[in-house]
This record gives structure tokens, C-alpha cells and sequence, in this order.
């Protein structure tokens, strides 16, 4: 496979993924802005949708845009939706998504090509607009389910070639860093001498973490309505099973790039396969207590630097050549 086509392919199904989160993440902090009015923020006093702008790096860009006086929910969500300025906009990263899959339209199914140019041309049309001013709530959820039916494409109608392969790796990758985000900065106003301090607000905060992950009804169903920190810390982040923790997603991309490399098991091809196996064992045989004890801050900036360091070795290895 040429390196541009793996190039994109990688880079299609990671904007498609980051623009998922994004959308859930904005509308799970409309619902908690509309649902829990009065209680305090998530992070340093900031609002549920204001601190989006902190998970996705980019408050300093809204401030140099519009002004810290413009912190106001219709411009943040304005901002992260439509600004094609803002490149973490959800308009900007389906745009590059879907020019990467243009690029190499003969390699992806025509299914899969559709949904992803049929959702950049709905987010750009007047209908997507009047759609976010009558209800926030169903345009996000819309845009949630389109990313989520493309990965659904992928999954339904490419053989597992290298093609496959490069789209999962993406994907899930981009995954753990996302997750890790939320987890870092959501936990913040959680700690026990954090913003949130009472109960019930504790319980409230608790549950819109674990919906921004899409855990909240498969975590229940599993811990019978029993929502504490060890148990969210350790779902989120160490179960096998569940498809947006940061075990399950970082064994999919060992199993992604080694496909791609053509080695097996006891041995590795590249760099980034190496490191990305170390950090698979780390979360296969590290407990909840170990990463308390640690801090969990800490662990989860060594994920997010562990994933970009493993982003800048595939692009040496495969993207490169």
C-alpha cells in the first residue's frame, strides 16, 4: 500500500472519531447545563460546555477568536461546532475526513465514502444550522449516530486487509487519547477537595463522565447502580470488554499493526508495535489501587504522551517511506 493512501485511511477514521467525541461530549454538557442548573463546574469553576473547551486544548483559540467576555454556551457551541477556523471544530474534522477519504475513494466502500461526504455536506448546509437552533440536543445526537453508522461501514463491508487495519488503528487510537482527556480533566472537580464537593452533586458529575465515554447504562448494568471512583477508574480504563476502555482499545491497535506488519506475537517490526505492546501489558496487569497510588493524574498523562508517541512512530514507520 502507498504510505499516502495508508496516510489517510489512518486519518479518516481519527477525525471521525474525534468529531464522535466531540458531539457527545456537547451534548452531554447541554443536558447537564439544562438538567443540574445551580451546580458547580467541572473544572476550576468552569460550566460542563466551557470545559469541553479545556479537554479539547483549545480555550486559549476561543478566547483569541471571541474574547474571554464571549464565554457564553451559544458561542462555545457555535465555536466547536460549526467555526471552520477552529480546527477542533466538529465541521473542520469531518471536512478532513472526508477529503481524506476522497483521495482514496477506490479503497473504501461506497457505502462507507457516502455516509462520511453526505455528513460534511449536511453539516455545511442551512439545514444542519436551523436542526442545531431548534434542538441542540437531537442535531449532536444526530451527528453522534452518522460517525458512529460510518465505523459501522467499515466494520460491515471491508474485507481485513491492510485498508481495515489502518482505519481500526486509527480509530481506536484516537479513542484512548480521547478518553484519557475526559478522564483527566472531568476528575478533577471529583477529588475529594475539588469543586464538587457533595454528594448528590458527586453523583450527578459521576454520571455525565461516564455518558461522555458512552459507558453509563453498560457500567450500571454491570455495578447495579453503584457509581464510585475506583469502579468508573477501573471500567473506564482497565476492562477487556467494553469497547471505549483503554484496555480493549489499545489490544485492537496491537492487533491492527501487527496485521499490518505481518509479525505474530513474540516479536515486534517496528517501534511504535513495541511501545504499544508495552503499553498494552501495562494496562492488562496494572490494578485500580496501583493507579490511585500513583495518582491518576499522572498515569493518565504517561497514556495521552504514550499515545503520541506512538502516533509519531507509526508516521515514521508507514507514512514516511
Amino acid at each position: 500500500m502507498l504510505s499516502r493512501v495508508a496516510e489517510n485511511l489512518y486519518w479518516i477514521s481519527r477525525y471521525v472519531e474525534r468529531a464522535e467525541n466531540v458531539a457527545r461530549l456537547l451534548d452531554v454538557g447541554f443536558h447537564l447545563e439544562l438538567d443540574a442548573s445551580g451546580l458547580a463546574g467541572d473544572v476550576a469553576g468552569q460550566g460542563p460546555i466551557e470545559s469541553v473547551l479545556t479537554i479539547l486544548a483549545c480555550r486559549d483559540s476561543f478566547v483569541k477568536a471571541h474574547g474571554e467576555e464571549k464565554m457564553d454556551r451559544e458561542s462555545v457551541l457555535r465555536f466547536l461546532t460549526f467555526d471552520r477556523q477552529n480546527s477542533h471544530s466538529i465541521l473542520t474534522m469531518l471536512a478532513r475526513a472526508r477529503e481524506n477519504a476522497r483521495g482514496t475513494q477506490e479503497t473504501l466502500s461506497g457505502e462507507a465514502w457516502s455516509q462520511v461526504n453526505k455528513l460534511y455536506l449536511y453539516l455545511g448546509s442551512p439545514r444542519a444550522r436551523r436542526r442545531f437552533a431548534a434542538s441542540p440536543s437531537r442535531f449532536f445526537d444526530g451527528i453522534k449516530r452518522s460517525c458512529i453508522l460510518f465505523d459501522g461501514l467499515v466494520d460491515g463491508t471491508l474485507p481485513r486487509t491492510e485498508v481495515f487495519h489502518f482505519l481500526q488503528l486509527g480509530r481506536y487510537l484516537e479513542r484512548v487519547n480521547q478518553i484519557s482527556r475526559i478522564l483527566n480533566v472531568k476528575i478533577h472537580g471529583l477529588r475529594d477537595d475539588g469543586p464538587i464537593a457533595e454528594r448528590t452533586m458527586r453523583v450527578v458529575h459521576w454520571s455525565s463522565l461516564l455518558r461522555s465515554c458512552s459507558a453509563y447504562e453498560a457500567y450500571l448494568r454491570e455495578h447495579h447502580d453503584q457509581i464510585d471512583p475506583e469502579g468508573v477508574v477501573r471500567y473506564l480504563v482497565l476492562d477487556a470488554d467494553f469497547p471505549r476502555a483503554m484496555r480493549f482499545c489499545v489490544a485492537r491497535c496491537v492487533e491492527s499493526l501487527r496485521e499490518i506488519a505481518g509479525g505474530d506475537e513474540d516479536e515486534y517490526r517496528s517501534e511504535a508495535e513495541r511501545q504499544l505492546g508495552r503499553l498494552d501489558s501495562e494496562l492488562r496487569y496494572i490494578d485500580v489501587g496501583e493507579i490511585f497510588g500513583r495518582g491518576l493524574n499522572s498515569f493518565l498523562t504517561s497514556i495521552q504522551d504514550a499515545c503520541n508517541r506512538v502516533g509519531d512512530e507509526i508516521r515514521q514507520a508507514y507514512f514516511l517511506t
